[in-house]
């Protein structure tokens, strides 16, 4: 199978026009359709509906759609891995708060100290990262709520504090949830402890899954939102942000998951202990 044959059915689909995906690959509406025509010889399905406005899938294609991307992502994967010398890739993912948090500065720390590792990294969500950890596609990921699949090595990686923070001095937490309040997922623990705490709070005005974007919109626009203390040390000591009084603070985990008997664990071992 050539996997420009699924990439180009890919973007079709993304593109919902043959004309659209060939401007994007650099092609003629002509080489599109003989690729799609090459793919859908080699199913022996026919791929799209065409109409006067759109291209749609058929159940055929619908069901291609499932498997072609994992496909590409394994072949990339399998290419860059023959590819490289004596040094050793270790893909890694972990949600997006992570990285604004510790993760960035454990990855400097990785590639500083361990030169024999190509780390492939990547932001996901958690059920996406949780998925590749089962299917043997990621060495480590990290995570609130670790999967409970057979296999895989779980261990405490940090410990976080959440507080909510202000631009602006607020006089209790009804107050500045109901002003620019900033909704970070920090995943389902989180939801559910802050919505037990504030089942009748006003519609957030922003929500976002990193911690440094919500940051930094405080900063700049005003707001309040639930933030690690550890990030937020400096704005309150400078008092450019404040403590919000009678806000619960909540405490979160985060999670290194690796599978037990992978490839690379004595790496990913090695890699986990610089940690800090």
């Amino acid at each position: 199978m050539d996997t420009e044959l699924l990439r180009t059915f890919l973007e079709v689909q993304r593109m919902r026009s043959f004309t659209r995906a060939a401007e994007n690959l650099s092609l003629t509406p002509s080489a599109v359709s003989a690729r799609i025509r090459q793919l859908e010889g080699a199913v022996r399905r026919g791929l799209f509906k065409r109409n006067s406005q759109q291209v749609q899938l058929t159940p055929a294609g619908e069901r291609l759609m499932r498997h072609a991307l994992g496909i590409i992502e394994a072949w990339d994967r399998a290419e860059k891995h023959v590819a490289l010398d004596d040094r050793a890739p270790v893909t890694v993912a972990g949600v997006a708060s992570f990285w604004d948090i510790f993760l960035q500065d454990w990855l400097h720390r990785v590639r500083c100290e361990m030169p024999e590792v190509v780390p492939w990294v990547e932001v996901s969500g958690a059920a996406r990262i949780a998925e590749k950890l089962e299917h043997g596609e990621l060495h480590l990921g990290f995570l609130y709520s670790p999967p409970q699949i057979a296999d895989l090595i779980v261990r405490e990686a940090a410990a976080l504090e959440l507080v909510l923070v202000s631009s602006r001095p607020a006089a209790d937490p009804e107050e500045a949830l109901s002003t620019d309040y900033i909704l970070v997922d920090w995943g389902t623990l989180f939801s559910g402890q802050h919505n037990r705490h504030f089942p009748h709070r006003p519609l957030a005005s922003a929500r976002s899954n990193s911690a440094r974007l919500a940051l930094s919109l405080i900063r700049h626009c005003g707001g309040s939102a639930y933030l690690p203390r550890a990030l937020v040390e400096a704005d309150l000591s400078s008092g450019a942000l404040h403590l919000v009084p009678g806000a619960p603070a909540f405490r979160m985990r985060a999670y290194a998951v690796h599978v037990a008997r992978g490839e690379q664990r004595d790496l990913v071992e090695r890699m986990l202990a610089l940690l800090k």
